[in-house]
Parts: structure tokens; C-alpha cells; sequence
């Protein structure tokens, strides 16, 4: 059986999180890591069609579906990288939920699978920044950086990280006793 999957890159899978103005992107299964932001499509023999599908819901922004499907596709045997990316959609999934811990889990479990999805640096970047950890968001993004050095979904995340915590930081300044 053939499937044919595509990788999702910043002009049709990355979304602006309000709570921070962070961004997330969306793994898609079966597909050497891409450095660039670019969307590509390829023909892999024996992809998970649930993790495929739970991608294309989540990149339509229908959060809870693409959750859903993921969550059934890790359920059945596949590749480390194709679980490893579907670990990294689930966590990106609990993000648009706005449900931290469970990203996070999602997330960790994708770094253990596959060191090198530079997209699972971002995402656990995003909760990072959604909880005032501006300094491990800074580093998962520093990791996502040395393996896609070009990344624009990564570079942007830095420039919002680092606004970010300089306005955290000022604002603290500001409200303690001279």
C-alpha cells in the first residue's frame, strides 16, 4: 500500500498561539526531517493513514478531530520516526487545547523517539513560553536551530521568545521596591 503524506511547513500548517504569540508546527509522518519551512509531498510505502489524516485535521485547525486520529494512530505499531512525528502532532494538538501537561508529555516522548525533529523543539518551545519558561523555550528553540538552522517557523519563535521575556522582565523590574 502506497500513502502519500505530505511535511507542513510555515505557509500552511503554522498557527499563531494568542496566549503568546508563539508558534507551533505540525509533523507530518513517514518523512525525513526537512530543514526548510517549505511543504513537500512524497510517497511512502506503509504509512499510518490515522496519523496522515490526524495531521490534515489539525492542519485545518480542527484541534480535537486531529487529536483524536492521532491519538488512535499511535495506537497501532509503526516506524520510530512516524511515531515520533505523530507524538509531535498530538503535542501540538493539547497546544491549541490549551492543555499544557499533556502537551508536554506528547512532546518529551517525541524528543525521546526522534532526536532530531527540530518541529517537537518548537512545539515544547510553545508551552515553555505559555508558562514564563522563557529560558528552556530559548533552549529548546536553540536545539530546533542546530538541526534547521534556517527555519523560519524556529527563527520566529526566538524573535517572540525573547520579546517576550524582555517585556516579562521589564515588567518585573518595574513592580519591585527601589
Amino acid at each position: 500500500m502506497t500513502t502519500t503524506v505530505r511535511t507542513f511547513g510555515l505557509n500552511r500548517a503554522v498557527a499563531t498561539l494568542a496566549f503568546a504569540g508563539c508558534t507551533w508546527a505540525l509533523v507530518s509522518p513517514s518523512l525525513a526531517a526537512s530543514a526548510s519551512d517549505n511543504a513537500q509531498s512524497a510517497t511512502v510505502i506503509g504509512a499510518n493513514p490515522l496519523l496522515s489524516d490526524g495531521a490534515s485535521a489539525l492542519e485545518a485547525g480542527r484541534a480535537e478531530e486531529g487529536l483524536r486520529l492521532t491519538l488512535a494512530g499511535l495506537s497501532e505499531p509503526g516506524l520510530p520516526r512516524d511515531l515520533a512525528a505523530g507524538h509531535a502532532n498530538a503535542c501540538a494538538a493539547y497546544v491549541m487545547l490549551k492543555q499544557w501537561e499533556q502537551a508536554l508529555e506528547q512532546c518529551n516522548q517525541s524528543i525521546e523517539l526522534d532526536s532530531s525533529n527540530w518541529r517537537a523543539y518548537n512545539n515544547r518551545a510553545a508551552i515553555y513560553v505559555s508558562k514564563g519558561l522563557y529560558d528552556l523555550a530559548i533552549r529548546d528553540i536553540q536545539a530546533g536551530l542546530a538541526l534547521a538552522p534556517n527555519s523560519h517557523t524556529l527563527l520566529e519563535s526566538m524573535r517572540v521568545t525573547q520579546r517576550n521575556k524582555r517585556i516579562t522582565e521589564s515588567r518585573g523590574r518595574r513592580s519591585l521596591p527601589s
